[in-house]
């Protein structure tokens, strides 16, 4: 073993001054124990959610800095730690109630109560109150001059309420997220519905979703595909076979259900919160190389508490987990040739909000950032993935070598998909879009279920053990790469 790691130190340049012993020894501190607490801790009901806005959400933020401190890792903003943003949110109060009168086509009524979370979730941005109505189904509920797309042409939907779809059509001339940003996002929908006179929504997207926007005239609710087939076939229509014909054939497929659906939420809106992104750095020590910096980062925020706590424990405090064992190891250590940076990001969940904050401030120069790895649900797996290591290899060498000699994980990697023309989803698309070099690092193999955006995203579906490992990749990786004596960052594309 010993000749081992000593391979590694020399294949990856890790130090010239250090000694085995010592990089060894905090290797070997890093624990799954310890990657897991930290997880936990951030999943409990005193942080509640870690919705950004809110005050579990800035709780959770001192905790993490309260660690950097003790670690001695200095704060990236002066004598702070944080940069604060404001941001609005809405605290729900419970679950609220969905419950229907279906209407079959003879007229007769059945009464159905629904329940949560099997068939809804409640809006996280939902007006509080009541509303009972008919319910239409409205497509993607998309009104696009532009496009001359309107998916409530024909249809009244004044004092009622509307069923709607996520994405966009697909039509020739207007096929990409950028040619529907203006009418496709959620918020979006939410307006347009507004707009048109409706009460209430049913979103056919069973997820809590803290970016969707408040309005004060509208309560909505998300609702299972399964209810909407429901809805459907109460009138002897089959909803799939409409879902599919407006994919297909990109014309709207609105029609009134004629069924009363009621919606109930209880929720107090809060305008007036405030989130922060979080940085901590351990300084180069190289007078010509110490400019140039290495950025780590995850999500902090998560979906708050819809009524029930959602803990965020694979997404993303896992990731944040990940980042906060390494940097504790990676602290005791001389400092690096290169600087490298600790990021935990507020309001991913409200819209990559605050990565977008960043991307357009920086903290440190776009053309002085090596690269930018985003971390996010990196905390369930057997196998390790460098996203966009084929693009940079001089990057990417650091962390295969350090896997191969130590880890002994499988490990995947590919080119940075720059055609891609879809929504952004995680931070770092939205700083690749930025033009910052942004790469991620995920797990693959898949050990247990996945809980996505769900009250049972709890600490006991997390594995520590890939957990413990992505910290100690990370930890090595990161070094490595900050000591190098020259990174060619030429980016590699794809031959066709």
């Amino acid at each position: 073993m010993r000749y081992t790691f000593l391979s590694l130190l020399l294949a990856c340049q890790l130090l010239s001054a250090q000694t085995e012993e010592e990089l060894l020894k905090h290797f070997h501190s890093i624990t799954a124990n310890e990657v897991f607490a930290y997880a936990k801790t951030l999943s409990e009901p005193e942080y509640d959610g870690r919705l950004a806005g809110s005050p579990g959400y800035t709780k959770s933020a001192e905790w993490v800095t309260a660690h950097l401190k003790k670690w001695e890792i200095q704060p990236g903003y002066g004598n702070s730690y944080f940069k604060h943003f404001p941001q609005d949110y809405t605290t729900v109060k419970s679950a609220g109630r969905l419950s229907a009168t279906l209407i079959d086509i003879k007229g007769n009524a059945i009464e159905k109560k629904y329940s949560f979370p099997e068939h809804y979730y409640p809006g996280s941005n939902s007006a509080s109150g009541q509303v009972e109505a008919e319910v239409v189904y409205v497509g993607y509920g998309i009104t696009a001059p532009k496009h001359q797309y309107d998916d409530y042409k024909n249809v009244d939907v004044s004092g009622k309420i509307v069923m709607i779809e996520t994405r966009h059509p697909k039509l020739k001339n207007a096929s990409e997220w950028n040619d529907w940003v203006d009418y496709a996002g959620s918020s979006i929908k939410l307006s347009n519905a507004v707009k048109h006179g409706a009460l209430g929504v049913l979103y056919i997207s069973k997820l809590a979703s803290p970016g969707m926007k408040y309005h004060k005239e509208l309560i909505y609710c998300h609702i299972d595909e399964k209810l909407a087939e429901e809805l459907f076939f109460a009138r002897q229509l089959n909803y799939k076979k409409v879902k599919e014909e407006l994919k297909e054939k990109n014309k709207p497929q609105s029609i009134s259900l004629k069924h009363v659906v009621s919606i109930a939420a209880d929720t107090e809106y809060h305008p007036d919160g405030s989130y922060a992104n979080v940085i901590g750095i351990i300084p180069g020590s190289d007078p010509k190389l110490k400019d140039e910096v290495i950025m780590v980062g995850a999500h902090l925020d998560g979906q708050g508490n819809l009524g029930e706590l959602f803990p965020g424990a694979l997404d993303n405090a896992s990731g944040v987990a990940d980042i906060m064992a390494a940097a504790r190891a990676l602290s005791n250590l001389p400092a690096p040739k290169r600087t490298i940076a600790f990021f935990f990001i507020g309001a991913e969940e409200k819209g990559l909000l605050g990565a977008l904050e960043y991307a357009n401030d920086p903290l440190f120069l776009k053309d002085k950032t090596v690269c930018y790895i985003n971390l996010d649900m990196v905390g369930n797996g057997a196998g390790l993935y460098f996203g966009g290591g084929q693009s940079f290899p001089d990057i990417f060498t650091h962390f295969e070598k350090a896997n191969e000699q130590y880890i002994h994980r499988p490990l995947k990697t590919n080119y940075l998909n720059r055609a891609y023309k879809g929504r952004p989803r995680t931070d770092g698309m939205a700083l690749s879009q930025h033009g910052f070099r942004a790469l991620s690092v995920h797990c693959t193999d898949r050990v247990k279920k996945l809980y996505y955006h769900h009250p049972a995203d709890t600490p006991e579906t997390l594995v520590p053990e890939i957990m413990e490992d992505v910290s100690k990749w990370l930890y090595l990786g990161l070094y490595s790469l900050a000591n190098a004596e020259s990174i060619d960052l030429n980016e590699k594309l794809k031959a066709e």
